[in-house]
């Protein structure tokens, strides 16, 4: 677990220098994630579940992470649903298997 955890920090490490924002930690287990969750997004932090740690919540919570640092100010039902079609995009452009 350790490993894809390391890989997974490393993927959005490039992915927000590529972007030009500041790094996004990842935590895994964090208490932040709720009891019915996945995955969460709390200034400049992902906290993912175990079972939420995978390229599809990343990206979702990497959507979230760039709409925070660029101080875009959205509902949260749209930006759920821009989050879903940001990630389902980025690997179907990608050509990224779950």
């Amino acid at each position: 677990m350790i490993y894809e955890l390391e890989g997974c920090q490393k993927a959005v490490d490039f992915l927000t220098k590529y972007y030009g924002v500041r790094r996004m930690k990842i935590k895994l287990n964090g208490r932040k994630v709720g009891n019915r969750w996945i995955a969460s997004y709390f200034q400049n932090k992902a906290y993912f579940a175990k079972r939420g740690l995978n390229k599809r919540t990343i990206l979702h919570e990497l959507y979230h992470h760039l709409v925070y640092v660029n101080g875009l100010e959205m509902p949260k039902s749209k930006e759920e649903r821009a989050a879903n079609s940001y990630s389902k995009a980025f690997m179907s452009r990608h050509s990224i298997s779950r």
